[in-house]
């Protein structure tokens, strides 16, 4: 088990029992993971026209991977915002919220809910790390395949099966799975059962987990205690050839408790002067997700298809949040002397079901024809509890909804066909896709009394990709995609007012006239090995039409009745924008000096800007990538590597610029026995204190930078025994 960053995924390179081949150059070339991002049909990533990266279980079990913040790290162009317990959101070169659509075992996950990716109120992570199979992130537009929401790119999750576990002719076989994680001080359990009964196949994976949120360097942040729980069942019943159904239950399910109730308090921090004394404070968030799923596999030939998958699914997510205070106040300047205790109950949910369908036909020898019927329906909403109580009487007790109860309905439909010309050393596949949607209100009203209006759209997305073999070790690829976006709930329909201090205070509009946003992206390529070398480069452009961000319509200055400053009023509204801008390239290459030792390298480098105003965008990261080495042998494996950032100072005037750092993790492996290995990681390896722009982009210059830093040096450590 080894490290094999985007090249080596790229040009799908050998695993670890592939080191020990005769040559490094045969390591070098040989293939690896298959992925189902391209076409929605598994083929191998050195024959995809396009920029693909992916993790696999082996390097999640390697480099001790145990949140979904952590997973791309490693990754050239794709960020995760949030730490562990918090919202946390997926960003693909650059660009991130519900911009990038996240498939899981061929299901939709919920979407996010606050800042458009950054400084979420409720994230896209609700996912078990240890039931991972592999991921793969398709970078770039790809609304051609998927429909709306993969405006800038495609993350698919796949979780393990059951002949993961079992060799062939085995009956029963598992794992038991456990460890600890310094980052968040987090120990956790994970066993595994699978068992295989003539036709039919079952698994049984289920992880504990119980730690704390991820702290900063100087561990100076009161962190919530974080406790979750994931139950993953699949069962397959293998029909005639590779035929077969499938049945999934995917339950996960994550508690944080703290002292902090900082959405509730945000108005009193700072009051104790004048006489608002904060007594006691908490808060409890529960997010979870239910997930069902019957799927359809064929590859028995009929005139229609030659391959055919079907997938029936519903997915609800939840996440309630309950945070309380009580106040001792003595404020006689303002009439108010009690003691006040206050709860607030945010709660968001969303449930989707859905029919997700493709298939493809060899028509000869240079047409492979796919294509597939996709059909889903969301239901979202968001309310807020606000209870007030005196002396056991109540003086509040209202209930908000932040956006009207709504109802999505998309249907999609696509078609794409692979043709090879020129003996097989081109192959160039154009696709098609219709999208239909509707986001219905169900009559609600504005605070005005005008009811909220019924967006309908439709469109049509269109992707091109060629790859040309030059030779046996060297290939160029070029890719044209669209990418569409209709509004989501939350940037058409939320009303919001919030006074968040005694000075200042802002009101959201709703504004669901809003036009989807659209994409297009342009890729270049060229991938390939030289002898041991093995390398990818790529260079994207991508412009982001009708951009929607909040734009500030309506400042001024309120009084009190005796024409004193009573405090600063702003109204927002979401709006389109012209045109937004990301380009950037991509570099990563792998020597493979022995069959045992390896050295590599990546790197990332973006830069966006607004087109109208020239501002930069908040959500690119500086020139950024990783260096390393690695060597493995038949029980030994371990690696060095160097993450590292260059300084970040192409940021909007006003705004803090981040210095450059570079930060050394190690990992080690170690075969105990035949059935049992073990597992470190050393991550910040040399203790330095260092901040990640992502985690302070768009802060004041001069604000304290430090208390978002990352972590100081960290171990974590599992065993884990095969039977």
């Amino acid at each position: 088990m080894k490290l094999r960053p985007l090249a080596a995924a790229l040009l799908g390179l050998a695993s670890a029992s592939d080191l020990h081949a005769d040559s490094s150059e045969s390591t070098a070339s040989n293939d690896l993971e298959l992925i189902v991002v391209s076409g929605r049909a598994e083929k191998p990533l050195k024959d995809v026209a396009g920029s693909v990266s992916v993790v696999t279980n082996d390097e999640i079990e390697q480099l001790q991977l145990s949140d979904m913040n952590q997973l791309f790290q490693y990754e050239p162009g794709v960020e995760v915002t949030g730490a562990a317990g918090s919202a946390q959101n997926i960003l693909v070169r650059g660009m991130g919220g519900d911009r990038v659509l996240i498939i899981k075992d061929g299901m939709r996950v919920n979407e996010g809910y606050g800042a458009n990716g950054q400084n979420d109120i409720i994230g896209r992570g609700f996912i078990e790390v240890d039931t991972l199979k592999q991921v793969e992130i398709a970078k770039g537009a790809a609304s051609s395949l998927y429909g709306s929401d993969a405006l800038a790119g495609i993350v698919v999750f796949t979780t393990k099966d059951a002949n993961d576990y079992l060799e062939d002719g085995e009956q029963f076989g598992g794992a038991v799975k456990t460890g600890y994680t310094g980052i968040t001080h987090q120990s956790h359990v994970s066993p595994t059962l699978a068992l295989r009964t003539g036709h039919f196949e079952q698994l049984l994976h289920m992880t504990y987990r119980d730690g704390e949120e991820q702290q900063n360097f100087d561990e100076s942040q009161n962190p919530f205690e974080i406790e979750s729980k994931s139950l993953l069942y699949k069962a397959k019943y293998k029909l005639d050839g590779e035929d077969f159904i499938n049945f999934t239950i995917d339950h996960w399910n994550q508690e944080s408790t703290g002292d902090s109730a900082d959405g509730l308090l945000h108005y009193f921090r700072g009051l104790a002067d004048y006489g608002y004394n904060i007594k006691k404070e908490q808060s409890l968030s529960d997010k979870q997700t239910r997930a069902y799923q019957l799927r359809y596999h064929s590859e028995t030939p009929s005139a229609l298809y030659g391959q055919l998958n079907i997938n029936l699914y519903k997915n609800e997510s939840e996440q309630e949040d309950e945070q309380y205070a009580q106040l001792d106040i003595n404020a006689p300047m303002f009439g108010v002397i009690e003691i006040r205790d206050m709860w607030e109950t945010s709660l968001y949910s969303q449930d989707t079901i859905g029919l997700l369908s493709n298939a493809s036909k060899i028509l000869n020898e240079t047409h492979i024809l796919g294509y597939g019927l996709d059909l889903e329906q969301t239901e979202s909403q968001r309310s807020v509890h606000q209870y007030r109580e005196v002396k056991g009487n109540s003086t509040l007790d209202v209930t908000t909804e932040k956006f009207p109860k709504n109802e999505v309905s998309r249907a999609g439909l696509f078609l794409n066909d692979e043709m090879t010309f020129a003996n097989g050393q081109l192959t160039i596949t154009p696709g098609v896709r219709y999208d239909w949607y509707e986001m219905d209100p169900n009559g609600a009203e504005k605070s005005d009394g005008t009811p909220f209006a019924t967006i309908e759209e439709s469109n049509f997305s269109f992707n091109l990709g060629a790859l040309y073999r030059i030779n046996s070790q060297l290939s160029a690829f070029a890719q044209y995609g669209q990418g569409f976006k209709v509004p989501a709930y939350d940037l058409a329909y939320i009303e919001h007012y919030l006074q968040p201090t005694s000075s200042y205070a802002y009101q959201i509009l709703p504004a669901d006239d809003l036009d989807p946003e659209t994409s297009n992206t342009f890729e270049l390529g060229l991938r390939g090995h030289l002898g041991p070398i093995a390398f990818s480069t790529a260079a994207f452009y991508t412009e982001y039409d009708d951009f929607l961000e909040t734009v500030l319509i309506n400042s001024e200055i309120m009084n009190n009745d005796d024409g004193s400053f009573s405090h600063v009023f702003e109204q927002y509204q979401y709006q389109n924008i012209d045109s937004v801008t990301i380009k950037g390239v991509e570099l990563s290459a792998n020597w493979y000096l022995t069959p045992a030792f390896e050295l590599f390298a990546n790197a990332s480098y973006q830069r966006g800007e607004n087109d109208t105003t020239g501002e930069y965008l908040t959500t690119i990261s500086p020139l950024s990538g990783v260096v390393g080495a690695s060597y493995t042998s038949a029980k030994l494996s371990s690696q060095v590597l160097l993450r590292w950032a260059d300084r970040m100072n192409r940021v909007n005037d006003g705004k803090a610029e981040v210095p450059n750092y570079g930060v050394v993790d190690w990992t080690l492996g170690y075969q105990l026995m035949h059935k049992m290995s073990f597992n470190l990681a050393v991550n910040n390896l040399l203790n330095k204190e260092y901040v990640p722009y992502l985690n302070v982009a768009g802060w004041d210059k001069g604000s304290d930078l430090t208390i978002n830093s990352a972590p100081g040096r960290t171990f974590s450590a599992s065993l884990k025994y095969d039977f």
